[in-house]
């Protein structure tokens, strides 16, 4: 493993800690982020959804195992959550079986990401856009 590839695997495992932490917290009730009681600044201006529009509910849906309300939700939080899940088990065993090659990251994931962010954007707003019209 490369530098790039070290300090991803390990921010991995470390987000990968925070979240079953927080999946703890949220399926024993001591932590509820399903109202933050707070209005998006996007939307009050704008009258459309942000990018980011329902990225909270889909980390709480994911917390909660529910994988299709987290798709729906913002499809962008269950593809970073697989695609840390199959780096991290990959190289995992890689560590442990040094004949299986390390797993590299590339810049176009990153790409698909943004292209799968902007897509559920995009997909979000068109009723609204159809309704204004």
């Amino acid at each position: 493993m490369n530098g790039t590839d070290k300090f991803f695997y390990i921010t991995g495992w470390i987000l990968l800690a925070g979240f079953a932490l927080l999946a703890v917290l949220q399926g024993t009730g001591v932590l509820l982020l399903t109202d933050l009681g707070y209005a998006c600044s996007f939307r009050t201006v704008t009258g459309y959804y942000c990018p980011g529009c329902g990225g909270t509910r889909a980390i709480c849906s994911l917390a909660a195992g529910d994988l299709i309300s987290c798709a729906r939700e913002h499809a962008f939080v269950l593809y970073t959550a697989a695609g840390t899940a199959i780096y991290l088990v990959w190289n995992s065993i890689s560590l442990i079986h040094k004949k299986l090659p390390a797993m590299h990251f590339h810049m176009f994931y990153i790409y698909i990401g943004i292209a799968i962010f902007m897509l559920q954007w995009i997909i979000k707003n068109i009723p609204l856009l159809i309704h204004a019209s």
